[in-house]
């Protein structure tokens, strides 16, 4: 049987998860913490029919968080971080901490246990991969340099800034936003913005706003 810890301070999301994992057979919750001092202690314990392989994680817990990752890394287990609001930046936090894995938690109940046989596999839940699940939204493959592109139009920056920031030609650039709109289904810089932020792949910049354009209005 999969060993989980289930680490959130919301009670009833707990309980359903707790419930769901039971049901799919082939998981054991041997622990439910929700705060991080109890999380700790249950990291702690040595008898190894109760040490957790999983914790599943919420990234906002009270005194806890992303913190916790080295008490689960240190007892021998790989963490599944949780949230309730899944962005690309922490994401990218909790990844470069050492989750396993990041999930929204609106991501449906099947994708979680999914989620959670892939992490004690081995495996890393890819908050890409969650987001498209969550939303039942195929995405787009993207370049690395479209990839890009698209953050420096998240960012509220133009073309000519984009452009000497990656030392390209605006031409280029221009080519790439091109290939973003067709991909995104989209007709203006700000849909693709709005469309790749629903999909997960970026951040709105809280200190920088995309600049509208009108649909059809061609790329700059």
């Amino acid at each position: 049987m999969l060993r989980v810890l289930l680490v959130d301070d919301h009670r009833s999301y707990t309980d359903l998860l707790a419930l769901g994992l039971a049901v799919h057979g082939d998981a054991e919750v041997v622990g439910v913490a929700h705060d991080a001092a109890a999380a700790r202690a249950a990291l702690a314990v040595k008898d190894p029919r109760r040490a957790p392989q999983v914790v599943v994680l919420d990234v906002r817990l009270p005194g806890g968080g992303l913190s916790l990752l080295s008490d689960v890394h240190a007892a021998g287990a790989r963490a599944l971080v949780l949230t309730a609001h899944p962005r690309p930046g922490p994401a990218r936090e909790a990844l470069e901490a050492g989750a396993a894995g990041f999930l929204g938690k609106q991501t449906p109940l099947a994708g979680i246990v999914a989620a959670v046989r892939t992490v004690a596999a081995g495996g890393t839940a890819h908050p890409s991969a969650a987001a498209s699940e969550a939303t039942g939204a195929t995405l787009p493959r993207l370049t690395p340099r479209e990839l890009d592109v698209l953050r420096g139009l998240a960012g509220g920056r133009d073309v000519t800034r984009i452009a000497a920031a990656h030392r390209l030609s605006p031409h280029t650039v221009r080519d790439h936003v091109r290939a973003l709109l067709g991909k995104l289904g989209a007709r203006s810089q700000l849909e693709a913005v709005v469309a790749a932020e629903r999909l997960g792949l970026v951040a709105l910049d809280p200190g920088g706003e995309p600049v509208p354009r009108a649909a059809g209005q061609p790329v700059p």
